[in-house]
Formats: C-alpha cells, sequence, structure tokens
C-alpha cells in the first residue's frame, strides 16, 4: 500500500481501501505508522510503500516497507520487519542506521515528533512555601 500525497514524478498510490494485511503488520503497529506518516509529512516525508510485493530475487518473508520523501519515485529509507526487531536502512548510502525492538522505534530514527513542553525542573519559589502535608506538632515533658 502507497500512502502519499501526488506529486509530479512521484509513483502512482494505489487503492486505500486495502487493510492492514496489506503490510502484513498488527493494527497497533499500522495505525502508528499512518499517525507517524501525517506527523512526518511537514518534514518531507510524503509516502510508505509496502515493498514486499515488488519482484525480488527471492521469497521475502521479513516486513519491508519503503518510505519516501516528496517528490522522489526511489524509497530514502528501507524499514525491515524480521524475527521480532526492525532495522532502518539509509537506500542512498547502502548503510544499517539502526535495529531497533519496534516499529516504531525504527520509524523514530527516520523521523522523530518534536518534543513536548518541557516540564520545569523545580516547583516555583511560591510552590516551595506551600505546606507539603499536615503541620507536625510535638510536646516536650516540662
Amino acid at each position: 500500500m502507497l500512502t502519499q500525497n501526488s506529486a509530479p514524478g512521484a509513483a502512482t498510490p494505489p487503492s486505500d481501501s486495502a487493510g492492514a494485511a496489506s503490510f502484513g503488520l498488527s493494527v497497533e503497529d499500522r495505525r502508528h505508522l499512518l499517525a507517524w506518516l501525517e506527523e512526518a509529512r511537514p518534514s518531507g516525508i510524503d509516502a510508505t510503500e509496502d515493498l514486499r510485493l515488488r519482484p525480488w530475487p527471492m521469497p521475502v518473508t521479513a516486513q519491508v516497507i519503503g518510505v519516501y520523501r516528496s517528490g522522489l519515485t526511489m524509497a530514502t529509507w528501507l524499514v525491515v520487519g524480521q524475527n521480532g526487531l526492525w532495522t532502518v536502512v539509509s537506500v542512498a548510502e547502502g548503510t544499517v542506521l539502526a535495529t531497533r525492538p519496534t516499529l516504531a522505534a525504527a520509524l523514530a530514527v527516520i523521523h522523530s515528533p518534536p518534543a513536548a513542553t518541557p516540564v520545569a525542573e523545580s516547583p516555583s519559589d511560591a510552590e516551595e512555601r506551600l505546606p507539603q502535608s499536615k503541620p507536625v506538632v510535638t510536646t516536650t515533658p516540662v
């Protein structure tokens, strides 16, 4: 399944009616992939494609997902899942970038969502003056 915005010279996407079985991914991984793609689009990533169905010199049993940059017809990265691990390959460099235990972690190697707004590391002065619990009263014999 190819998911992308149409761009001149880009691969033609097939119908978006295929379900999770087209990637052979779990429902959770499929949902994460779609959400990740939406998050990654502003950075220039506009498509993912199940490459298992392409002609290979031998049968492919692993998951092979091509990740495409806008306007390119060749995948920029391959994300390969097999035996419980996901490996990210840079096609242009011909190198393995990372191997991760989940699809989500592997996709984060390519594009990570922006960090959330940092939480203050220490309480403000006003918070430090507030009592944290009921006061303890002690008495001493006279």
